[in-house]
């Protein structure tokens, strides 16, 4: 089995914990030779075993099988956090949907009393273009410009309401406020962002990461999302197909 499509089938099985490590291993693919389970575990403030019951649950023997499979994986394709083509994007971006995870979101979507999108910049334009669509299928949805507005919504919202933050960092400031605003109103919380160890991945109830490269000009970030349209896309389809067809 492919090392990624391995990750895929089995990454809902993990604790937050080994999500961590996950992600640290994914950031440090670089440091792949040298990296050893004592470093891992070290690094985040865990005991080894965890480095290896993550490997386990992913379909691997031990950390050497995973290790093995992932150099392999890296060899045969452009690595995954650089600057990659369109359509490797969302090839990897297809790879990191977390099916189980895709499927509550989209129960979420159909019971949710209201949905709002918290989101500024170029990833204004993915979470508007689901926001109308929803809109189209009677669902009650929201997009704000005003980060004032963003956050006083964020405070009003309920157990029954359900946001979507999308971030490319998955640190911006406004939508990120919003977010914590809105998860201790008890709403559910779901999160679009780069494919990263981020402050807004962490904070949210579901996940979803898009493969992206960040750029910027003179400090003004031109970052491609066709990723996160590609996201956006497919949760609308999949929620029409279960619910409205």
């Amino acid at each position: 089995m492919q090392f990624f499509e391995s990750v895929k089938l089995n990454r809902n099985r993990l604790s937050q914990n080994e999500e961590d490590l996950l992600t640290f291993i994914f950031e440090h693919k670089h440091e792949l030779n040298s990296l050893t389970v004592r470093k891992i575990s070290e690094a985040n403030y865990t005991v080894p075993n965890s480095v290896i019951r993550l490997c386990k649950k992913l379909g691997f023997s031990g950390f050497t099988e995973f290790k093995d499979a992932y150099r392999h994986a890296l060899s045969q394709q452009s690595t995954i956090m650089n600057m990659t083509s369109l359509d490797e994007q969302i090839i990897k971006t297809k790879q990191l949907i977390n099916e189980d995870i895709l499927q509550k979101v989209i129960d979420k979507i159909e019971s949710a009393d209201q949905i709002l999108f918290f989101a500024v910049g170029l990833s204004r334009f993915a979470a508007e273009s689901l926001h109308h669509r929803l809109r189209i299928v009677g669902k009650m949805s929201h997009t704000f410009v005003d980060p004032h507005i963003m956050k006083h919504s964020a405070k009003l919202v309920g157990p029954n309401d359900l946001t979507f933050t999308i971030s490319v960092s998955g640190s911006t400031d406004t939508p990120l406020h919003a977010t914590t605003i809105a998860r201790a109103a008890g709403a559910t919380t779901v999160s679009i962002t780069g494919f990263s160890n981020n402050p807004l991945s962490k904070l949210t109830d579901y996940q979803f990461y898009g493969m992206t490269s960040e750029t910027y000009i003179d400090g003004i970030d031109i970052s491609e999302r066709l990723s996160f349209h590609y996201l956006t896309n497919y949760i609308l389809n999949e929620y029409v197909k279960k619910y409205h067809l």
